[in-house]
């Protein structure tokens, strides 16, 4: 039977932007090239951070990543939404969440797809080590980051993708670029009556749902 390869791309979707699905497809495609087995994206909303401020309703972040996505599914792209750390209280830990997705697919391979400010700080999350071994971990290099990675991180890292792929407990490092972007200055472009500025970073149907329900234009609630 032919393992599907199993791409995880988490965050809170506050909005979607242009990075976070660059940073998908840019696995997408390196996997394309480089074996034959189906590949599919999933995009996986947290519930939220204790420590921050509530992030917009599930069925708001939900709507606006299903309208960010069309286009790619009309193009063959097999992509779609987890809700299953929405449906979960806060704190909801990477490390619980990947043991549910090994056993639900336990017959694939499983990668986690996590940016190099993350990368920085894998040390800190629960259980790291436990998580580098259960899931095979992408990280991308961002433009202009320069924060230091934890020794015993850095001993896994690896560019040589056929080693990844191969060899388990290992983190492969993406030197492709990745547009400079965050949810939370979009939020506060919206928030200044900046939709122009917007637009430059989201789908034009996700500004359209967010100008239609109001959300963000609040500067009060903008963090």
């Amino acid at each position: 039977m032919t393992k599907t390869i199993r791409i995880f791309l988490g965050g809170s979707f506050d909005p979607i932007h242009h990075a976070h699905l660059q940073m998908a497809l840019a696995v997408y495609r390196t996997l394309q090239a480089a074996t034959q087995q189906p590949i599919s994206i999933h995009l996986l909303p947290t519930a939220g951070n204790p420590f921050k401020n509530p992030p917009t309703p599930a069925i708001h972040r939900i709507a606006m990543m299903q309208r960010a996505i069309a286009s790619l599914l009309t193009q063959g792209i097999a992509i779609g939404i987890d809700t299953r750390e929405l449906e979960q209280p806060p704190p909801v830990y990477t490390i619980d969440t990947v043991a549910q997705l090994c056993q639900s697919y336990a017959d694939d391979m499983l990668i986690f797809v996590i940016g190099g400010d993350s990368l920085a700080g894998l040390h800190r999350w629960k259980s790291y080590d436990a998580l580098i071994r259960q899931i095979k971990i992408w990280a991308f290099e961002r433009i202009g980051d320069d924060g230091q990675i934890d020794a015993d991180i850095a001993k896994r890292c690896t560019d040589d993708l056929d080693k990844f792929l191969a060899t388990d407990n290992q983190i492969f490092i993406d030197k492709t670029p990745i547009a400079a972007m965050s949810s939370s200055q979009i939020r506060t472009l919206i928030a200044q009556n900046h939709q122009q500025a917007a637009a430059t970073l989201i789908d034009d149907d996700v500004l359209a749902y967010i100008m239609a329900n109001h959300l963000y234009q609040d500067a009060k609630t903008v963090v």
